[in-house]
């Protein structure tokens, strides 16, 4: 294929600029990302470092790759919404075997890490790396570590305010409500793939909270559920953390929290409770809110806040997920693969 082209960002701030016009739905973990790189790197230089790719085919801008091997394992990779149709199994061979050859000239084949995103574009490239680092005689192997469905919400796919939408007990997290919001994130995180500690899974939550980021559900004044939010770019942001506890699922307090939050960051007024959302978002208002479901039988509740996932019919089959504004598909399947060095087998 002629006139496919893989550019190295000399820095952070380059990658940004770069990849700016790009700031879509289906971007945000990348975009976003970068700025929250960006915002952290103010104070601790570490956030800087990393290896920033483009892969172009002419002009267009196909896939974008980021490696922070320093100070995050997780590789992202991912594309605009608009090229995901472009994405042959053809292209996306020539395309990671040169992401292969940019990111080996400054990372070591048998390095450990973690690589999300676009799922077709994620395993090519794994298979890819994998295949390069056998020729310098490194055996890795790639772990399946979870999957998802991504998808996003603008304003033109929210519905119309429910009649009644019990936001009046959705509050703004502060410190006050650590020691008892803890419980609550550290059962969240046992659904995550890897094992932090708890002085770990702690650290995170107290670095949460002062971002203005995260929200709580009371009910009779205890708190029984949590929403949080990350990667703001100038038009997105994500929904990170949707968490009920147990005994108070099944109740409309999960689809209370998203949909609210969600009409408050597109700015669509009122959100629900007008003295909870009297004051615009810290972050700002967006243009696409963005979530990742685990699997599309999961993401009911994020359709029904205007979500762009699809509908399963009973043989499998994906049916609508459409943006209606651009008529594109609003939702993509995304991976999240480890590659490592392969353990031997112990023999008896």
């Amino acid at each position: 294929m002629d006139n496919i082209r893989c550019v190295r960002f000399p820095s952070l701030e380059a990658a940004v600029e770069a990849i700016a016009p790009y700031d879509d739905g289906f971007m945000n973990f990348c975009v976003g990302s970068l700025h929250e790189h960006l915002h952290k790197s103010l104070e601790d230089d570490k956030f800087k470092k990393g290896h920033f790719f483009g892969l172009y085919r002419g002009e267009d801008l196909e896939l974008t790759m980021t490696v922070h091997a320093a100070h995050d394992t997780t590789w992202k990779l991912l594309c605009p919404q608009d090229r995901q149709s472009s994405l042959t199994p053809a292209f996306l061979d020539v395309a990671t075997n040169l992401l292969v050859d940019a990111v080996l000239q400054s990372v070591e084949p048998q390095t450990a890490f973690q690589v999300f995103g676009y799922k077709a574009a994620v395993d090519t490239f794994a298979a890819a790396w994998t295949s390069r680092a056998v020729t310098k005689g490194i055996n890795l192997s790639i772990k399946p570590l979870y999957s998802t469905v991504s998808s996003y919400a603008t304003r033109n796919t929210i519905p119309p305010l429910p009649s009644t939408l019990p936001t009046a007990a959705l509050a703004l997290a502060t410190m006050a409500d650590f020691e008892e919001l803890i419980p609550l994130y550290l059962d969240f995180s046992t659904y995550a793939p890897g094992t932090r500690t708890r002085e770990e899974d702690e650290a995170r939550l107290r670095g949460l909270i002062p971002s203005r980021l995260t929200w709580v559900y009371r009910v009779d004044g205890a708190i029984v559920g949590f929403i949080s939010l990350g990667r703001p770019s100038p038009k997105t942001i994500a929904i990170r953390h949707v968490y009920v506890l147990p005994a108070h699922r099944r109740k409309g307090i999960a689809e209370a929290m998203v949909g609210a939050i969600t009409r408050y960051f597109l700015g669509v007024q009122p959100a629900g409770d007008e003295g909870v959302f009297a004051k615009p978002p810290v972050a700002g208002v967006k243009d696409f809110v963005c979530i990742n479901a685990v699997d599309i039988a999961a993401s009911r509740v994020y359709r029904r806040a205007g979500f762009l996932f699809p509908e399963q019919t009973a043989d499998g089959v994906e049916k609508g997920g459409v943006d209606p504004k651009s008529g594109q598909k609003g939702w993509f399947y995304s991976v999240l693969r480890g590659i490592a060095k392969t353990v031997p087998e112990e023999t008896a």
